[in-house]
């Protein structure tokens, strides 16, 4: 599926609520130079709500990702059920009122593109540490990573780098 898939015609786009569809996979991130998503499987569904001099869009991603675990960087697969909402304003001016939370359009734009807005959702949905769970890690690489941290002693915590001025006093 094209990258283009992900643009939603909004001229003469009827008041009232409209509903899509997408489908995401990896070559949606490589468009993006992604370099954590090894691959993707997952199902937006959007719900736009048209009034006049607005559109509130309604963001649901669920499915599944492949990423470097944070631990063993072997491939995990982790499931992603994630929600979004963006609010696009038509405005003339699009630097009248800053705000990061809501998307400004000129009205004469036909085309709403949602790449970026769907990018991010999906990025945002993913846990702060990436790991396999609990045994499920690379053992040989676990047992790398406990020799690396018992033969290296860890530096004195009380040691400040002050120290060395009060040598200078005396």
């Amino acid at each position: 599926m094209g990258i283009k898939n992900y643009i939603i015609p909004i001229k003469g786009m009827s008041i009232g609520k409209h509903y899509y569809g997408f489908s995401i996979d990896k070559e949606f991130f490589k468009e993006f130079e992604n370099r954590e998503i090894e691959g993707a499987d997952l199902l937006v569904s959007l719900t736009l709500e048209r009034s006049v001099s607005l559109i509130e869009i309604k963001a649901h991603i669920v499915g599944k990702v492949l990423i470097e675990c944070d631990r063993c960087l072997d491939e995990l697969e982790l499931e992603l059920d994630t929600h979004a909402t963006l609010v696009v304003k038509f405005t003339a001016n699009p630097l009248d009122d800053e705000d990061g939370e809501i998307l400004r359009l000129d009205p004469n734009e036909s085309e709403l593109d949602l790449k970026q807005f769907l990018y991010d959702t999906a990025y945002l949905g993913l846990p702060m540490q990436r790991v396999h769970e609990e045994k499920k890690c690379n053992p040989q690489m676990i047992e790398r990573l406990n020799a690396l941290t018992k033969g290296e002693p860890t530096a004195k915590i009380d040691s400040s780098p002050f120290d060395k001025l009060k040598d200078l006093l005396n």
